[in-house]
């Protein structure tokens, strides 16, 4: 259990490490405020994203937790993500990415606290500012109980205005 902890820990440090200036991401063509949908941290429901400036943005993500079984407490997730240089501009297509810290909370049924790590792929629709965000979210529970998630994975689609 500590050694996925640490590689949690030691693998979101070094993405970071080679995070992204203010010159080498840009801002969605629509805006810097996208709305739509996703899920992060167990939450799926409304996603928001702001960019703080050009290389870094806040995610949220607001809604219900629960997967298979049925829905059984409403959450909330956070993130704090540096976006890193484009990785291919195709014309209309730029395909990107990013890389973040997270956490999330839920209340309900059952009250837990988890935090993460996020890694994002990201199809960008420059001529309708739309993305589709498909995201690795290791993960560390730390209430009710302990544990790691290393195989989890989440995605957004938003409209940029």
């Amino acid at each position: 259990m500590k050694k996925n902890a640490v590689m949690l820990v030691t693998m979101v440090a070094a993405m970071m490490a080679f995070g992204a200036t203010d010159a080498q991401a840009q801002i969605r063509s629509g805006g810097k405020i996208g709305l739509g949908l996703g899920g992060g941290s167990g939450v799926n429901g409304l996603s928001l994203k702001y960019f703080t400036s050009d290389a870094q943005a806040l995610q949220f993500t607001a809604g219900l937790y629960g997967w298979g079984g049925g829905f059984s407490a409403l959450g909330l997730s956070a993130d704090y993500l540096f976006e890193l240089p484009t990785l291919l501009n195709a014309g209309p297509l730029d395909i990107a990415w990013n890389v973040g810290v997270g956490a999330g909370a839920v209340v309900g049924d059952v009250f837990a606290l988890r935090a993460s790590g996020v890694v994002g792929l990201e199809f960008l629709f420059v001529p309708i500012p739309i993305d589709l965000v498909f995201e690795w979210r290791p993960s560390l529970q730390i209430i009710p109980n302990v544990g790691a998630d290393i195989v989890n994975f989440s995605g957004h689609v938003r409209y940029y205005f």
